[in-house]
């Protein structure tokens, strides 16, 4: 079902996070991209959580324009257990572009430095 604004989501709320697991947050709001600036947009986000251990995505939640389409890459980082790092550094990101909301989401999200091979 699709609403003005778009609602997309993927994974678990903030409510279905344990206390137990160490999970970390971050918001990217459109206006602060180009293109969401560019819109003024002043009520869309993006609101992302991860396992601060092991940098997968736990949960994704995107409201505002589009959203039903910035959220696809974050549907296949779940699926496929991609670590956020990969994800956000991985590949190129369009600017400006409304797909900078979620590359800046996962920019900021406080992840623990992998662990490095042993051998």
């Amino acid at each position: 079902m699709f609403t003005e604004p778009q609602i997309a989501t993927v994974g678990a709320r903030e409510q279905d996070l344990s206390r137990d697991c160490r999970y970390v947050t971050a918001v990217q709001e459109y206006a602060d991209v180009a293109y969401g600036w560019a819109l003024q947009d002043t009520t869309g986000f993006c609101k992302l959580y991860a396992d601060a251990a092991s940098g997968t995505l736990l949960g994704a939640h995107i409201m505002g324009y589009q959203a039903s389409l910035l959220i696809q890459p974050l549907v296949q980082a779940a699926a496929a257990g991609q670590r956020i790092a990969d994800l956000a550094r991985g590949q190129y990101w369009i600017h400006p572009a409304l797909s900078e909301v979620v590359e800046n989401a996962l920019l900021k999200l406080p992840l623990e430095p992998a662990a490095s091979p042993v051998g």
